[in-house]
């Protein structure tokens, strides 16, 4: 449950815009991994794609275009 809340708050942060891709120059089109970024997690702890990825073999990243935002 706790890995559960990790990935969720992952998510919740880099749809927040929190994630800094390290080359924004080319946009990403379907079938591209996605670059490395790194957040910080709910306890305070850096946390990067890279790291994730080392211990499970896929991640979903969702995106949501209405978070944290006016509209």
């Amino acid at each position: 449950m706790r890995r559960r809340r990790v990935l969720l708050a992952l998510l919740a942060l880099l749809a927040a815009g929190e994630a800094r891709a390290a080359d924004r120059s080319s946009p990403l089109v379907v079938g591209d991994h996605a670059p490395d970024f790194a957040i910080t997690d709910q306890s305070g702890k850096r946390v990067t794609l890279s790291e994730v990825l080392a211990r499970r073999s896929a991640v979903v990243l969702a995106f949501y275009i209405k978070a944290d935002t006016p509209g």
